[in-house]
Parts: C-alpha cells; structure tokens; sequence
C-alpha cells in the first residue's frame, strides 16, 4: 500500500514548494480508500532533491536555511514520513520570516490520516532558530508539534512567539518516548490553555537533560517553565528562568509529574523565574506524584490567588503517592490569599518520605495550615533534618515548622530559627509526639548545627559566602 505524499491545498504555511525542487514533480500515489494507518507504507523518495547528504549518522541531512526546515515539517505532515532511522543536523543559524507549521500533527490531516510523527534524529548543533512564530489555538504546537521515538539534541530557540491551543511547548507540544538534550529556549512568549511549558507542554516516557528556559510562560491547567506535564520522565539538570502563570497544577520548572509503574524522577531543577496560579501552585513542581525528587531550589516569588482547596509550596504545592523528595530549598517569598495548605519548601505532604529540606524565604498571607518548613505533614508522611529561617505571620494558624502534622506522620531532626515566628508555636495542629527545636541564628550557623543535622551522613555544609552563612548543600548556589 502507498500514501499520497503531497498537496496543492495543504502544504503548511510556505506555499507549494518545500524544497529546492518541487515536491508535486516527484512520484505520486493515490490513497486507497478505508485502509489503516498502520497498513500505510511510506513511498520511496530521493532527498537529495531536498536536503544535501543521506540521512545517517555519518553523513546527515543538513538543513541550512527556513526552507529545508520547512521542508522537514511538509514531508512529516503531508505524508507518511516519520524519518525513523534518520538524522538531520542544523548547520547555521535560522531565522523564521513566515508562521511556522509545527513538525508533526496530532489528530488528523487534511487527507483524514491520523497522527503525522516525527520519530528522527535531530541535532541543532547550537545554531539559533529565532522568530518561531505560531498564532493558532489547535493543539500540539511548538517547533515539533508531535514527536515520538524521536531524539533532539542541541536546540536553541531565540524570541518564540506562540498564542495558541492546548499541549504546547516551544521544542514540542507532546513529545512521547523521546530524548530531549541539551536544548535552551530564551526570551519565548507562549500562552495556552492545558498542558503547557516553555520546552515542551506534554511529555510521556521521556529523559530530559540539561534544558533551560527564559521569558514567558502561562496557560490554565499542568503549566510548567520547562515542562507542562510529566508522566514517567527522567528529568536531570533543568533550570527555568521564565515568569510562570497558570491556574491549576502550576510549577515553575513542572507542572504535574507522574507515572504510570516505574518512578519517575527529577534532579538538579532549578527555578529563578517569579510562579503565580491558584490552585496546586509550586516554586518547582505543582503536583508531585510517584516521582523521585531529588537537588531542586527556587529562588523566584511564588504567589497564589484564594482558593480554599489550594497548596502552595516554595518547592512542591503537593507530594503524594509514593514519591519521594531529598535535598530541596526555598529562598523566594511564598505569598498566598485565603489558601488551605502553604509551606515554604512543601505544601501538602502526603505518604511521602522528605530528608534534608531548608527555607529561607518569608510566607505570607493567610492559610488554614501554614508551615516554614511543610504547611501539612500527613498519612504516614516523614519528615526528617531540616530547617526553617523564613520568616511567617505570627498567629495561631501557622508554625515555624509545619501548619499540622498529623498522629500518623513522623517529624524528626526538624529545627527553626528562633528569631521567626513571633509568638507562633513550632507546629500549628501538633498530633505527632515529638515537637522540633528551636536554635537561635548563630548557633544555626555554628559547626555543631551542621554535624547536627547531617547525623551519620554528609549532606549539609556551610559556606560563609551562601544563603547567609546557614547550612546548605554543595550544589546549591
């Protein structure tokens, strides 16, 4: 069986000639009528007409200029080419003068064929592509709007523009079972509705490392600096500079992170960029749900409107459901309007196990539970060496360590400093038998409040030159 590979009316927004030579002059095939996708057979051509070299590893196809990029989004979305096995490599810096028609489409073309992936390789070679501009509210946007098997490397996009639907990131809207590496967006503006993040809006089965982003951010539902949504990720080394703005499941590096059997995980996520939503609002991750999180700071302002079923957390708005959170910090102001759960580092921890968390940011506003450390610990929840120096509102619904810990959670090796606080007792709502203890601000940054908090372990050092010489880790900067 073979897929008719080419349209008069349908080919994007560059006209009818995506190539050096005309596409419509090569072969062409009728498509049989009421035939599955999956019994679709790509028909043979020859890119030489298109793009210089073969399409290996050795000896790529080189996209040089707008038009071979566009090319590469014609060929994946009017046809059956999914370039599975190739490699494409970008050799100068681009800069998009026309609206861009993402690379790959979710749902149907205009032949009534479903999903047109892309599923190559792709190295940007650290080459700028600057002006990516797509003003559509469809779904699946972004450079790669449907990416799946795919591996993207060394991509960096200058000045994204995008107002569109849901599912969209300026690398990818979804991007499913792919390699995501070393990839930077700066200065993108995207606005849409669910799912969506300055990298990629939807990711499923991914690794993800080394990714930054910068400018702006902001959807409705899972909006993310990077990442959107997450289910089953290998996330490591992220770092989000973009303001972020959403309403629920807001994070300023992840949205929501989930997975479905193996754990997923995050490490070295970082978060500079000021975080604002209303419900499940978090510095890092907005919702944290089977996920191993591990060396993730924020330093942005989080700020959340009134909701009375909301968490806010400087790190995480929520941990649930056999996750897990290690080494973590605040040091951004955490600012919230009539709120159930607000933490500095934790909102909502729920059957988790957290070790060695810090905040130093101040909380304010008004919440049923408020916590310096973690606004609630609850359902078998442990909490274990840490410290609060942020200061909160001195009244009786906050602590300087959590908001409530419950009769079934654990709190051990937990301090604050004394000087935050006011009157406020160490825990709001005390159900759990052993109360944390307070030091004063000298001797926190004392050599015995170190060995204090490390026990058997070396996790915590100070450096004089650090978080105002209290105790940190070696990562953090």
């Amino acid at each position: 069986m073979f897929l008719f590979a080419c349209s008069d009316s349908n080919s994007g927004n560059f006209g009818n000639n995506p190539g050096p030579e005309n596409p419509q002059e090569q072969p062409k095939d009728s498509i049989p009528e009421n035939i599955p996708d999956e019994d679709l057979k790509p028909i043979t051509r020859d890119y030489s007409l298109i793009w210089s070299g073969k399409g290996t590893a050795e000896d790529p196809f080189l996209i040089t200029s707008e038009q071979d990029l566009a090319s590469l989004a014609f060929y994946v979305n009017d046809s059956s080419m999914t370039f599975k096995d190739n490699f494409f490599k970008l050799t100068a810096d681009i800069a998009l003068t026309k609206p861009w028609s993402p690379i790959g489409i979710f749902g149907k073309n205009a032949y009534g064929l479903g999903n047109r992936v892309f599923s190559g390789t792709f190295d940007g070679s650290l080459k700028t592509i600057s002006g990516l501009t797509v003003n559509d509210t469809a779904s699946y946007s972004g450079l790669f709007g449907l990416a799946r098997g795919a591996h993207i490397s060394n991509v960096v996009i200058k000045d994204a523009k995008m107002n569109v639907g849901s599912v969209a990131g300026v690398l990818a809207g979804l991007a499913d079972s792919v390699t995501v590496e070393n990839c930077t967006i700066e200065n993108a503006e995207i606005k849409g509705t669910d799912r969506v993040g300055g990298l990629v809006g939807e990711a499923k089965y991914v690794t993800v490392t080394n990714a930054s982003v910068s400018g702006s951010v902001s959807g409705t539902n899972n909006v993310g600096g990077v990442l959107g949504s997450v289910q089953n990720g290998a996330l490591t080394g992220l770092t989000n500079g973009a303001t972020v703005a959403g309403k629920s499941v807001v994070g300023g590096v992840v949205g929501g992170s989930s997975s479905v059997g193996e754990e997923s995980s995050i490490s070295m996520a970082l978060n500079l960029g000021a975080v604002a939503g209303t419900k499940d609002v978090g510095g890092v991750v907005g919702t944290l749900s089977s996920t191993k999180l591990e060396k993730a700071g924020n330093y942005g302002a989080v700020t959340a409107d009134e909701s009375q079923l909301s968490n806010v957390g400087g790190v995480i708005a929520v941990a649930s459901n056999k996750s897990s959170v290690n080494e973590a910090f605040n040091t951004g102001t955490v600012t919230v309007k009539k709120v159930m759960v607000a933490g500095g580092v934790i909102g909502s921890l729920k059957a988790v196990a957290a070790t060695n968390l810090f905040n130093q940011g101040e909380i304010s506003g008004q919440a049923s539970n408020l916590g310096g450390l973690v606004g609630v610990v609850d359902n078998d929840a442990k909490l274990e060496s840490g410290y609060n120096s942020g200061k909160i509102p001195d009244n009786n619904l906050s602590g300087t360590v959590a908001g409530k810990v419950t009769s079934t959670a654990t709190v051990t090796n937990v301090y604050y400093d004394k000087t935050v606080g006011g009157t406020c007792l160490v825990v709001a709502n005390q159900m759990s038998a052993e109360l944390p203890t307070g030091f004063t601000t000298e001797e926190m940054k004392a050599a015995t409040f170190v060995a204090t908090l490390n026990g058997t372990g070396a996790v915590w050092a100070i450096d004089p030159a650090k978080f105002g010489g209290y105790p940190s880790f070696s990562w953090a900067k």
